[in-house]
């Protein structure tokens, strides 16, 4: 049994102010209560470090991670109570949100790809202890007005919403909050109806397959972003076919992942 489980907010949380949301969404569903909280910058060396230890430093994606997370802060946060360990992973989801179980943190909050999915939680207790090594050795403190206002009061980790709003979708009080499935599914359906309109129909559909074409069309068309959403939409291509398999294929019981 363990008392003690560690959580990592990425920059993402931060940018879309859920840092209070995602505390109050574990306090609420589990008996968990904040013993600590600190802040840390990390490096390119350090991020790559931190995710070794767990051999998730790989993957086509693994590129994007590092830039997330370069010189951007992270909020880590040390859980007190029975089991922490164990229903903190339990209460993550899997890394491909299209595949979080109902009622894990990355099966809501608009998450919608495998980079930007919100939370970090340690695998073991040995593996926690060397995570917080790193933390500490790059912390800022207990205190970061540079997390605070990172806050852009949007919603800006979801590439199905930055997609949303490249096709000049306002964007107000975006479905699915409480479902990822449900943003998901209402996402395509808009993206589709609003594409026959600017005609990036088929740049659409080539980036819900996971093309790199898709995006590069669509930026071309539609005009360039910010580093940020650009960010944002690459780490899209890794989770379109994903999505498009667990809304095209019959239903069945998601399962939760790593």
């Amino acid at each position: 049994m363990t008392f003690h489980g560690l959580t990592v907010y990425g920059p993402e949380v931060a940018r879309s102010g859920l840092t209070s949301d995602l505390d109050h969404f574990i306090r609420g569903t589990t008996d968990l209560q904040i013993e600590q909280r600190f802040y840390s910058i990390h490096s390119r060396s350090s991020i790559e470090a931190f995710y070794t230890l767990t051999g998730s430093s790989g993957g086509k994606h693994w590129p994007l991670v590092l830039d997330l997370f370069d010189l951007r802060p992270v909020c880590a946060t040390i859980w007190v109570g029975s089991n922490a360990l164990e229903v903190l992973q339990s209460l993550k989801g899997n890394t491909q949100p299209a595949l979080a179980a109902v009622g894990t943190v990355r099966s809501r909050f608009h998450c919608d790809n495998p980079v930007t999915n919100l939370i970090h939680v340690s695998d073991s207790e040995r593996i926690m202890v060397d995570e917080l090594r790193i933390l500490r050795g790059q912390s800022t403190g207990e205190i970061d007005d540079g997390w605070v206002g990172l806050n852009t009061g949007d919603v800006t980790h979801s590439s199905l919403i930055v997609l949303l709003r490249l096709l000049g979708a306002p964007i107000d009080e975006a479905p699915g909050r409480e479902s990822a499935l449900v943003h998901a599914m209402a996402a395509f359906e808009q993206a589709r109806l609003l594409a026959l309109g600017t005609g990036v129909a088929q740049p659409v559909e080539d980036y819900f397959m996971g093309r790199q074409s898709g995006l590069t069309n669509l930026l071309t068309t539609l005009g360039r972003v910010s580093n940020w959403d650009h960010l944002i939409l690459q780490a899209g291509l890794f989770a379109m076919p994903v999505w498009r398999s667990v809304l095209n294929g019959p239903p069945f019981q998601r399962s939760g992942g790593r």
